[in-house]
């Protein structure tokens, strides 16, 4: 079927893959996809609210190094500073990431999609042609695809357990 890519991993056709994920030993396609992108949405989330919460206690961690007015114990003054770094770290991955696949979501691709069509992009310019993708149904729709037939304004798609799936067998696009 068009858009199935077999995974040499799993050893077997995943349709629609975007990756193997060795995180979680299972490739990511048109099952799992919109369960990727809120895992990451929500983990970033995440660690927004962790920097949020610490950011006070680690900027007086910082900015307070010789000083004795600000007075905590070390193992507390290691976790805020360990946590705080871990999450600044991971939050930034995932921005990059996550607006990667924002971009993939929006104009229908996947990872390895993307990839192909960045070579055939090269080559019908090298052409003087305009490359589109084949797959590209308008923002809204490329959405709907993944996340299924739910209005982004109303953020029923947040909620993966409670809304509609992905409409479709994952054969026609």
């Amino acid at each position: 079927p068009p858009r199935t890519h077999h995974c040499s991993v799993c050893r077997r056709c995943v349709m629609k893959m975007d990756h193997h994920c060795p995180w979680i030993n299972n490739c990511v396609g048109f099952g799992n996809y919109r369960h990727f992108c809120l895992f990451m949405l929500f983990l970033a989330a995440s660690c927004f609210f962790i920097v949020v919460v610490f950011f006070l206690n680690f900027s007086d961690l910082v900015m307070h190094v010789g000083r004795r007015r600000f007075q905590m114990p070390r193992p507390a003054r290691s976790c805020i500073m360990t946590s705080f770094m871990i999450c600044c770290s991971i939050l930034v991955a995932l921005c990059i990431l996550g607006g990667f696949h924002v971009y993939l979501v929006l104009t229908n691709q996947t990872t390895i999609e993307f990839q192909t069509n960045m070579m055939r992009r090269k080559e019908a310019r090298k052409n003087g042609e305009y490359f589109r993708n084949p797959y590209d149904l308008g923002r809204s729709r490329n959405f709907q695809q993944v996340f299924g037939p739910n209005p982004f304004c109303r953020f029923w798609w947040l909620l993966a357990a409670f809304a509609p799936g992905p409409t479709g067998d994952g054969m026609d696009f």
